[in-house]
Parts: structure tokens; sequence; C-alpha cells
């Protein structure tokens, strides 16, 4: 006869069950603890960062990244970090060691101190020193202030060479005509790349980026890209290999146009 367990007076449960009953719940008591929620991807380094000395600055430039590191799209970025490093080029190893700070937190949503043309972000550097080297880390980071992949570049800072001078800027008909003078440069290891053209309108700054895609190698410069009866203001940089570094000067002083119609 089958053994039963008596369970109160009127209802009987066969044992072999109630074995089975007790595996199952030995079978669920395993180590359970809080749910975790799972990992938000992070974001992806900046692309395309760039360090370009102009006179004693230095231009800072990267791209908006759009993926995150595992590759999905990027949709919380909120801001970027930007650390600063001075080393010594000549005995330092600025990648042995790490002892930047933050120099700037940049966020998307209220730009100050920094340029966004497009998807490319400008940033200045004016506290610098010839003869030191600079380390620059970008970090992008997240709504919830999660950081990303660092986008690091270095340069030294050197001693910029000379603007041009004598500027002239002849306003004609939907063009103005520009010629100016080399300035000299008498230090050995510099060579003249050419010049960089900045223009912008009274009341606005010289843009990062100048109107040239190369260095003009000439000392003159037509431009097409005006309207007549409006006014534009140039200035020149030129443009020097350093340590195979490309090296803009200081702006020339400035002159002003106005193309019109007969001129």
């Amino acid at each position: 006869m089958m053994s039963r367990l008596r369970v109160g007076a009127r209802h009987a449960v066969p044992l072999h069950l109630v074995f089975l009953l007790l595996l199952v719940l030995l079978a669920g008591c395993g180590k359970k603890g809080p749910v975790r929620p799972l990992k938000q991807p992070l974001p992806a380094a900046p692309p395309e960062i760039a360090l370009r000395q102009m006179g004693m600055r230095f231009l800072l430039a990267w791209d908006i990244p759009k993926v995150n590191q595992d590759g999905t799209s990027l949709t919380d970025l909120q801001g970027f970090n930007v650390y600063k490093m001075r080393y010594d080029p000549a005995e330092d190893c600025p990648e042995c060691r790490d002892t930047s700070v933050l120099l700037e937190e940049i966020d998307l949503d209220y730009l100050r101190d920094v340029i966004r043309r497009g998807d490319r972000l400008y940033f200045w550097d004016t506290e610098l020193k010839t003869g030191f080297g600079y380390k620059y880390t970008v970090v992008p980071f997240t709504r919830r202030h999660r950081d990303g992949a660092p986008a690091r570049v270095r340069q030294p800072m050197v001693p910029p060479p000379l603007p041009p001078t004598a500027l002239v800027a002849t306003g004609h008909d939907r063009m103005v005509r520009l010629a100016w003078e080399p300035a000299e440069e008498n230090r050995q290891g510099v060579e003249l790349i050419g010049y960089n053209l900045y223009r912008h309108k009274p009341g606005e700054a010289f843009p990062p980026r100048p109107l040239n895609h190369n260095p003009v190698t000439k000392n003159a410069f037509d431009d097409f890209d005006v309207q007549n009866g409006t006014n534009y203001i140039y200035s020149i940089r030129a443009v020097v290999s350093i340590m195979d570094h490309p090296v803009e000067s200081p702006l020339s002083v400035s002159a002003e146009v106005v193309p019109r119609e007969g001129l």
C-alpha cells in the first residue's frame, strides 16, 4: 500500500509528491541579488582630432562622434571634457605619465569658449609658453556623466614666424584682389609653406578656418566668393614648417574693402 502523508483530518497527500515538491523548492533557492540594468554603451573617441599653432595660441579641433564604442548610434552625448598636460619635449615622455588637469568642460547645449561649425568643434588655448610641449585629451561624456573613449594629440609650442606685411585689398566687381609682402625669416630649419587668408565682416571674429583649402604659395590672391556692396575685412598668416609641424604666424594688419560694380 502506497504511503500517504496526512494533512489535516480529511486529506492525505502521497509521500512521493511531498518529496517532489521539496526538490522543486530547493532547486529554486539559488542565490539571488538585485536586478542589474543592462550596461549602456559608451561614446567612441572623437574623430579627426587636430592641434595647430596659430601665433602664440593653439587651436584644438575635433569632430563630434556619431557612434558608441560598440558601433551603435550615439544618442545621449552631452559634451566633452578637455584635459591639458605640459611636458618638456627634450626630456619628458608624455605617454609615460599623465599629469593632465581639466582645462574646459564643454556642454553641447550651452556652448561657451568654443566654436561649432557643423559637427566640428574648435577650442582656443592661450595659456602657453614656448619651449614646452602640450598634450590635450578630449573625453566625450553622456547625459548621465559617463565617460567615453579619449582622443589625444600633442605638439611643442615654438616661437611663431613673423606675419606678412603691407596687405592691400582692392575691390572690383564681385571680386576682391589681395596683395602683400612676405616677412623676413632668418631662422634655420624654418621652411615657408605659404599663406592662409582669413576674412570676416564688421562685428564678427575671424573664423578658425582660412578661405583657402591649401596654403597660397604666391603673394597675391583673388577672392571671388564676395557680394557687391558688402564690407569685408581680411588678414593673412604665414605658414611655415618647424619640427615637421605646420605653424602659422600671428595675423597680419587687416585690410578693409567693399567690392562694387564698375570698379
